[in-house]
């Protein structure tokens, strides 16, 4: 939960918006790749969706794109809904698609959001200040069958110095925020590359899930609050609530592991 000493300045809304006005057809592919590799026994068309914690909205845009009967998306962040709204209208205003404000924490929230064949959180639920409990209202609105897929940091020894870091980033001006996040570039993109002998200053990529290595690094600076779990917790966790693990992809500290459950009926 959050303490005195997190205090939050950093909108991930906010960041998302910015990312928005960068999205582009390259985006748009990564993250209808990275959907398709997860979900290739699952295909998306004709099924059911929810996105908790929509963001920029770009992968509840795929999710349409790629035939989904019904999507809905959802954020607590203002910003976020209003990024999702924006991709929304790129694709039409498409009746079949419904973009709403409101938090997984809120029980009476939840319960208006019925059931669905995919549900999907992507680094969300680790960041709401009530990680099991975010998880636990997302599995209730998995339908019997459905799929839910979800990605969380992992839980290791480098969390106290992670914490402190996105605590100093929070607690930063405008001007320390900034030069946190060009010193961060600098140390772990631009000389990387220089070394490698490759380009320093083409370091803004597009990655694998469609977004660019700069609002990465600012999701990852400012994400507060901030929780963690390992493998074993959350595989625990979720098959005591009737789910069984599909597939799993571990990460190192600093990165999320990726997890696709089925619900039993």
């Amino acid at each position: 939960m959050q303490t005195h000493s997190e205090r939050i300045t950093f909108s991930f809304g906010k960041n998302w918006r910015d990312y928005v006005d960068t999205i582009n057809e390259n985006s748009i592919q990564q993250a209808t790749n990275d959907i398709e590799e997860w979900l290739r026994d699952h295909p998306v068309s004709g099924k059911t969706v929810l996105d908790i914690g929509s963001g920029s909205g770009i992968h509840s845009l795929c999710f349409f794109m790629m035939g989904a009967r019904e999507i809905v998306s959802l954020d607590v962040d203002p910003y976020s809904v209003e990024s999702t709204r924006l991709l929304w209208q790129r694709a039409g205003s498409p009746a079949n698609w419904k973009v709403i404000g409101g938090s997984i924490l809120d029980a009476e929230f939840v319960g208006s959001l019925g059931q669905h064949e995919i549900v999907y959180s992507w680094g969300v639920l680790h960041h709401t200040g009530a990680m099991w409990q975010a998880i636990d209202n997302a599995c209730s609105l998995v339908q019997p069958g459905g799929r839910l897929w979800i990605a969380l940091y992992v839980k290791g020894p480098t969390y106290p110095k992670h914490l402190a870091l996105k605590q100093s980033y929070n607690r930063a001006s405008w001007l320390g925020k900034k030069v946190m996040v060009w010193k961060y570039v600098l140390q772990h993109c631009m000389i990387p590359r220089w070394k490698a002998g490759i380009n320093p200053f083409a370091w803004n990529t597009t990655g694998e899930r469609g977004m660019n290595v700069y609002h990465d690094i600012v999701d990852w600076l400012g994400g507060l609050p901030y929780e963690v779990a390992s493998t074993d917790e959350v595989v625990g966790f979720c098959k005591d609530r009737c789910f069984a693990l599909e597939r799993v992809l571990e990460a190192g500290e600093q990165s999320n592991n990726i997890y696709l459950f089925s619900r039993t009926a």
